[in-house]
């Protein structure tokens, strides 16, 4: 995949300049990357901590030819990208995994985030765009009390500085290598990482919430959890405590 990087010095969300971008009839392979959003955003809507010039936000635009029920496939290769790309950096695997369905995580703390926003004309993909925050050289001292206890980065692990477009070389060159290998489906190398499977949670889905055992990942991306009465139910949503 060949890549065309725009580089914004501030944005709202590099989802939104990518977005419009998209509208106008870009391309696939379209990278926006900033310095620093000021309304960066995870899933479910929540804000994603964004302080200048410490880390990489960026989003990709694809247009792949992908059935609609399989976009969530988009999210898993953008979680094993970010570990193909960490684990360049002597971190033993061990030390990463991935918690449903898109964060990142090294030694238990959330490392990075992922999301896929789409558009579908018809029953058809027109495009999907993969957005990712990756904690570089992130500093936690002004970030709110749940980042803080919650978060780490890659600077905090090292203890030393990185260069954050090596980083992002490494992290296209990563992404290149797994999307390159559609419409093979990325979900046994997403579930061989996954931290969640296994583990008691809370799903939260719409208005509903779902407790038991995360037992298994659908084809789709939805989770499979077994209640304490004994019924399997698949949902997406978000696990909101384990």
């Amino acid at each position: 995949m060949q890549f065309d990087v725009r580089r914004f010095p501030v944005v709202t969300s590099t989802m939104d300049v990518a977005r419009d971008l998209a509208e106008q009839g870009a391309p696939e392979g379209l990278v926006v990357v900033a310095d620093e959003q000021t309304a960066g955003r995870g899933r479910v809507g929540r804000a994603w901590y964004s302080p200048p010039g410490q880390s990489l936000y960026l989003s990709l635009l694809l247009r792949p030819a992908l059935h609609p029920r399989r976009i969530s496939w988009l999210t898993m290769i953008g979680a094993l990208t970010i570990l193909d790309c960490i684990s360049q950096f002597s971190i033993l695997s061990s030390q990463l995994s991935i918690k449903w369905f898109n964060d990142v995580s090294l030694n238990g703390r959330k490392l990075a985030g992922v999301l896929v926003e789409a558009s579908f004309v018809a029953d058809r993909l027109d495009y999907g765009i993969l957005g990712i925050g990756l904690n570089v050289n992130t500093r936690f001292a002004d970030a709110p009390e749940e980042v803080r206890r919650r978060a780490t980065s890659l600077r905090e692990a090292f203890g030393r500085e990185f260069d954050r477009d090596v980083v992002l070389d490494r992290l296209l060159a990563a992404f290149g290598a797994r999307y390159g290998r559609l419409p093979a489906s990325p979900l046994a190398d997403y579930v061989g990482h996954l931290e969640t499977l296994g583990r008691p949670v809370r799903l939260c889905a719409g208005d509903e919430i779902i407790e038991g055992t995360a037992v298994r990942v659908e084809e789709d991306g939805a989770l499979v959890v077994m209640t304490a009465a004994g019924e399997r139910v698949a949902a997406f949503g978000e696990v909101v405590s384990e």
